[in-house]
């Protein structure tokens, strides 16, 4: 093989990493909102919705061995991500995702303090249940400049927030909805900040412990003493900052028969009230160490979630609901109470009319600072009691299924709310009825189920379905707002017609599709109606744009079509007996033969269906399914049908499979990539043998599926957060990949539009903005990447960087030695390239390597133990070769903490000591690091 020399010339000062290579809603969400829906939904009680979402999200997850949902193996699975993107190997995409809004729409908001750091109180923590942790500085502003603390947590879905009366540096976030809204997404444990919310880490304790799969509250003492109300380990208990925690209330202890903690309250005093599921309030008198029952006064029986407040003014003074689960009024709530003795007694209060009927999902009260008879009661309405519940009035609110409310401290008039809409703030809380107002500007944690984009080249607009945001369109650039298409319900599935973008097809729950004409503002008009009963909930659909035809799954053994769209549109259904008892999961339209459609199956088959247009005239051809499981997604290469790549989105199965014959022999290409759903996969733009899928976490990429153990990177390092992607859409006019997060919105990469329109040189100054920049030949910079931010220099010969060139603390710079791409062109032909970082002299670093001598690897693997590891651990790995290696410890953050050698050593066993006394607890890589390659091993550390 032909050697190829690469040079990267890098200034003083700069220290760099270089690489090469590289629910629907019972009410309308607004008044506005609701003048512009142009046709009645038949809307069934939530509590069905949801349930209809959680079957098809069990189906699409579950372990066809254990019949269960394991989120817990994603601790495994982010455990591999941080390994990859601390490594960054030049085998992963270097691709940049934009952020994309939208910035005017909130998301379901569980939890919401105020910073007691903040003497202006006006400082807030906002935690939303897919989106992750949030922060604004100036609640009071317009708009309030909300920051996201951390797009990589473990996990993003937050429920409670809490901080520390002894120490307000120390602050809490638990994870994991645990009120069974069957689209929750599960947790990982409980987070801890020591510095005000600078830095958060894991409790190891809590982290994929299944006591802490969905903590609904965390409360601190004023000793500083930890409590956790949970869905699947009853009420526990930490004395020692969260190192231990213990069950102090549950199933056996006290007399409790339940391990599903709903709320937990601690009074002004000290004493403390937990609400378990269907089994009541128990009360800890402060200083004591046992719980009794309160019964004197509240129901025994026809309830499930209970709901506790108490009075800050007051402590004799405590509030309790409980949600109905009697069969007349299921949802509904049951009673309200109150005590003014501490829990001896209770007195029987009104229950709002009007209140809706899911308190076992949205349930929340409150009492004003300043008076014990002010009392807030939130459901799917919000109302507000001056005379101790016997009179409520319904305040004004933006949004529905309210979850959070929040004084300002010690202030009657400043409030927030946490609802599925965002936050809300009122200035008027003591007001006979109270106003609020969004506060969702920039706070973007959006659940999208899809998304579909406008074929002009450089078009913003995008529509997309969210969880109980209806569908919005996209217009502007960079993270803009949005306004809502059709603007009722769950948002599902959506189409824009290719050829005639004036076409688009929006849909809601259930399968109830609608049809524009007149493009995103035009009105949509159902051309399907609405069937709970045969379709999933979310329903998948496909659109034609040649033949104007729209195919959508139904029934078991059944596919429904509508020919004619934007003229006739006329509907027809499709049986078919050899699906085997399995609705349509995933379509995919062939580009090679005409009316030809690939179906994937709920239960894994796999379908090629000819003629697919003509009512009872297909030709339905199975294509020997590789694997059972749901069909999460297909791609077809672009006028080769015999090249199909297809996903299932089940924990514990083979999830990713190719077949280049037309379905006779399939190969497994699901590599090194962790076991967690794969929801959508689509072929590289410019290359067959690469390919993209949006998983649990994130876009990953692989750059070659042929060889035997495909290698599968993440992109979230670049722009895009930790988060569930539901769907990836490919424009070709410009080759835009956009990617519909569930929790965090919407994102778009160019990355590799700018490949395909490479410049020969680029010059860069100044302050470089976030973002990818590629040239063919050479990439000439004296500029500055600023903290905080991401870059990418790629150019096929040459990376200069200047003496006056600086990469700041905290930013993210990579410099990239590899080919642009136009189409068809993608992957150099030959060579490998490696790049040094720059001595200490500063002198350029050059390497030059033919993949001939680089065959023989020195270090194979490392070995480190005991793992995990407390205070002592031992390196020991096998040398090939005599070479210089360097063994290094970095933390999860791909931060160095610790060099363990740096030499030349002989051939032979090697072992180093390594002393983590000094490591805090969490995971950390140990690498073998020489001139060819780097080995690396995961490490525990627990204290």
């Amino acid at each position: 093989m032909k050697n190829l020399s690469k040079i990267i010339k890098a200034g003083l000062g700069v220290s760099i990493l270089i690489l090469a290579g590289a629910f629907f809603l019972d009410e309308p969400m607004s008044k506005k909102e609701e003048e512009k829906e142009p046709y009645v939904f038949k809307k069934r009680p939530k509590q069905e919705r949801i349930a209809g979402r959680y079957q098809q999200e069990f189906l699409m997850t579950r372990d066809p061995k254990t019949n269960t949902v394991p989120t817990e193996r994603l601790i495994e699975a982010k455990a591999i991500s941080d390994e990859k993107l601390a490594l960054k190997s030049a085998e992963s995409f270097p691709v940049y995702w934009e952020e994309r809004g939208p910035d005017n729409v909130g998301g379901r908001t569980r939890g919401l303090i105020f910073d007691a750091n903040d003497p202006t109180q006006k400082t807030v923590w906002a935690g939303s249940v897919a989106g992750g942790l949030w922060k604004t500085t100036n609640i009071d502003a317009s708009p309030p400049g909300w920051t996201k603390i951390n797009d990589l947590f473990e996990n993003m879905a937050i429920t409670s927030i809490v901080q520390d009366p002894s120490d307000p540096d120390i602050i809490y976030f638990g994870t994991g909805e645990g009120y069974w809204n069957q689209d929750a997404v599960a947790g990982l444990g409980i987070w801890q900040s020591l510095d005000g919310g600078d830095t958060w880490d894991v409790l190891p304790f809590t982290l994929g412990n299944s006591n802490f799969a969905w903590v609904n509250k965390v409360l601190v003492a004023a000793n500083g003493d930890i409590y956790a109300a949970t869905s699947t380990g009853g009420v526990q208990f930490s004395d020692d900052g969260g190192t231990s925690f213990s069950k102090i209330l549950g199933n056996g202890i006290d007399g409790c028969i339940t391990d599903r903690a709903d709320d937990i309250e601690i009074a002004s005093n000290g004493d403390i009230y937990a609400g378990m599921r269907n089994d009541g309030i128990f009360k800890r008198a402060s200083g004591a160490s046992n719980f009794g029952k309160q019964t004197t006064g509240l129901p025994t029986s026809g309830y499930g979630r209970v709901e506790i407040t108490s009075a800050p003014s007051d402590a004799q003074t405590v509030y309790v609901a409980f949600a109905d689960t009697t069969s007349a009024n299921s949802g509904g709530c049951l009673g309200v109470f109150q005590s003014t003795n501490g829990g001896t007694n209770w007195n029987t209060k009104t229950v709002p009319g009007s209140i809706g009927t899911q308190c076992w999902y949205d349930f929340i009260m409150a009492v004003d600072p300043n008076d014990d008879s002010r009392v807030w009661l939130g459901g799917v309405r919000l109302f507000v009691s001056d005379n101790d519940g016997d009179d409520w009035t319904q305040a004004n609110y933006d949004h529905v299924d309210h979850h959070a409310i929040v004084y300002r401290p010690g202030d009657s008039d400043e409030m927030i709310l946490g609802n599925d809409g965002g936050v809300e703030r009122s200035t008027n809380g003591s007001a006979g009825t109270p106003s609020f107002t969004p506060k969702n500007d920039g706070y973007n944690v959006t659940q999208f189920y899809s998304v579909a984009m406008h074929p002009t080249s450089g078009s913003n607009e995008m529509l997309g379905g969210t969880q109980d945001n209806a569908t919005p369109v996209f217009s502007a650039s960079g993270i803009g707002s949005t306004t809502c298409v059709l603007c009722c319900c769950d948002g599902g599935w959506a189409h824009i017609d290719q050829d005639d973008p004036s076409i688009q097809i929006a849909s809601t729950q259930d399968g109830s599709f609608n049809l524009s004409t007149g493009g995103s503002g035009g009105a949509f008009n159902n051309i399907v109606p609405a069937d709970a009963d045969a379709r999933f909930f979310i329903t998948p659909s496909d659109y034609d744009s040649d033949a104007n035809m729209f195919y959508f799954s139904d029934a078991v053994d059944t596919f429904g079509r509508v020919s004619d769209i934007g003229g006739t549109n006329v509907l027809t259904f499709q049986p078919v007996p050899a699906f085997n008892n399995a609705r349509v999961s995933a379509f995919e339209m062939s580009s090679a033969t005409d009316d030809r459609v690939f179906m994937g199956l709920s239960n894994g088959m796999i379908f090629q269906i000819d003629d697919a247009d003509m009512p009872g005239g297909i030709t339905a051809t199975n294509l020997n399914a590789p694997a059972v499981g749901f069909t999460s997604s297909i791609d077809v290469e672009p006028g080769n049908d015999m090249h199909i790549i297809i996903t299932y989105s089940n924990y514990g199965v083979q999830s990713i499979w190719e077949t280049t014959d037309g379905g006779t022999i399939w190969r497994n290409v699901e590599g090194n990539i962790p076991d967690m759903p794969i929801r959508w996969v689509m072929f590289h733009p410019f290359d067959p043998e690469q390919a993209l899928v949006a998983t649990e976490l994130g876009v990953w990429t692989c750059a070659d599926l042929t060889v035997t153990n495909p290698d599968w990177q993440p992109t979230n390092g670049f722009g895009l957060a930790n988060v569930r992607v539901d769907m990836l859409a490919y424009r070709s006019s410009d080759h835009t990949i956009a990617a519909a997060t569930h929790g965090r919105g919407m994102y778009t990469t160019d990355y590799f539009g700018m490949l395909a329109n490479c410049q020969p040189n680029l010059n860069l100054s100044g302050v470089i903005a976030p973002g990818i920049y590629t040239a063919e030949e050479v990439l000439t910079t004296d500029g500055t990447v600023q903290g905080a931010t991401a870059v990418i220099l790629q150019a096929g010969e040459m990376v200069v960087l200047e003496p006056d060139f600086t990469a700041e603390r905290g930013s993210d710079f990579w410099a990239l030695i590899l080919p642009c791409a136009p189409p068809g062109s993608f992957a150099p032909d030959e060579g490998q390239y490696y790049l040094k970082m720059p001595d200490e002299s500063g002198e350029t670093a050059e390497e030059i390597e033919d993949e001939e001598e680089i065959t023989k690897e020195p270090v194979s693997r490392i070995k480190c133990y005991p793992n995990p590891a407390q205070t002592f651990a031992t390196v020991e790995f096998e040398l090939e070769q005599a070479t210089d290696i360097r063994i290094v410890v970095m933390n999860a953050r791909g931060q160095m903490v610790d060099v363990l050698a740096d030499g030349f050593f002989h051939e032979g066993v090697q072992k180093f000591p390594w002393d983590t006394n000094a490591l805090e607890s969490g995971l950390y890589f140990v690498q073998a690091q020489m001139a060819s390659h780097a080995v690396t091993e995961k490490v525990f550390v627990v204290k």
